[in-house]
């Protein structure tokens, strides 16, 4: 059965620095309910999911400014999960705080993609595109790196989200704001997307 990221998710909003270079990343989390890919498909590990509600650090503001994980948490909360299925150990609050202490976000409370290297001794890396397409996407993922896309939700604020797979139904996806059993299923195309990420091991 397939499940859509629709109107239901309206609430976060999240940023990166709009160009800054690439860099490297790392860090992780907990379980979630196992996902088996159809065969032949673009599919990725998907063992770890997050919540940026979840109350262990739904109120940590982040970085320094007055923003709270919960309200725009998403991007580190999707990094988060990326990187524990890489089999860094690490969750949102933690991430946050390392990335907070290596001052890794913007005065706006953007990530700073080049922190990340500083809070993983290089463990992972995060790729930067200038363009978003099917075939950054689809190469991303046959290098083993997990796309995170940014798009815009039904209020018209900004969202992050992990690609862990991409079928004929579409990218099935891990939503930070939407906590689910199985990835959901974006419901448009790659034109949807505003940027792509990609963060795998180095």
């Amino acid at each position: 059965m397939k499940t859509f990221l629709g109107s239901v998710v309206f609430l976060a909003a999240c940023s990166s620095a709009p160009n800054t270079p690439a860099t490297n990343l790392a860090a992780a989390g907990t379980a979630s309910a196992n996902y088996t890919p159809m065969p032949g498909k673009l599919a990725l590990p998907d063992h770890v999911a997050f919540a940026q509600t979840d109350p262990r650090w739904a109120g940590h503001r982040l970085g320094r400014t007055g923003d709270t994980m919960e309200t725009d948490g998403c991007l580190v909360t999707a990094t988060a999960m990326v990187l524990g299925n890489l089999g860094i150990k690490t969750d949102p609050g933690e991430l946050n705080k390392q990335l907070t202490a290596a001052d890794g976000y913007t005065k706006q409370g953007w990530l700073i993609w080049s922190a990340i290297d500083k809070v993983t001794n290089g463990k992972a890396t995060a790729k930067y595109y200038d363009e978003v397409s099917n075939d950054v996407i689809d190469g991303c993922m046959a290098a083993g790196y997990y796309p995170l896309a940014r798009f815009i939700l039904p209020s018209g604020r900004s969202h992050w989200a992990m690609i862990v797979r991409r079928s004929e139904y579409g990218f099935h996806m891990r939503d930070p704001l939407h906590p689910s059993e199985q990835p959901l299923i974006f419901p448009q195309s790659v034109d949807a997307f505003k940027a792509v990420r990609c963060v795998g091991k180095a």
